[in-house]
């Protein structure tokens, strides 16, 4: 499916795949404190797919939610890709904290906002316009493919 297409809105039992579908370039939204009605009525009026472990959830949304059956994170996140032909794939689209908008930015905007090794050692920076997070393609960006290799495609649990 498109990213620019298809938007979630997740339920407080799956925030981390929450993470992993904003890593993967899909606005999705996620609220600790939202109760059933709060997500109902977004997922409606935003037009948004209801990802979701409540079974009552996802009998009072019908067709606009999906009813998450596996129990572990990459379980999870490997049926709702093979769900909805999400390709497991990181993208700096969103940022996986508040699902604001990345855009890169110059280097210069970041001088003295992240550490100086990573400002001398890195020429690309991004900024979520959101919350003003700074990402850059550090290890912690491996280290995450090297996950989705693992668990995602690979298939270990």
């Amino acid at each position: 499916m498109s990213r620019e297409k298809v938007k979630f809105i997740v339920d407080v039992m799956l925030g981390r795949t929450a993470r992993w579908l904003r890593l993967f370039g899909y606005d999705t939204i996620y609220k600790v404190d939202a109760d059933d009605d709060w997500i109902l009525f977004n997922a409606l009026v935003q037009k948004r797919t209801i990802i979701t472990r409540d079974t009552k959830l996802a009998y009072r949304a019908g067709s606009v939610a999906y009813l998450v059956r596996a129990n572990g994170l990459w379980e999870q996140l490997r049926e709702i890709t093979s769900q909805f032909s999400i390709e497991p794939k990181i993208v700096l689209i969103r940022c996986p904290v508040c699902n604001g908008k990345i855009d890169e930015v110059a280097k210069s905007c970041v001088l003295g906002k992240v550490p100086e090794y990573t400002y001398l050692t890195h020429d690309k920076f991004w900024r979520c316009e959101n919350c003003g997070k700074i990402y850059w393609n550090g290890s912690h960006l491996s280290l995450a493919d090297d996950d989705i290799e693992k668990h995602l495609l690979e298939g270990d649990t």
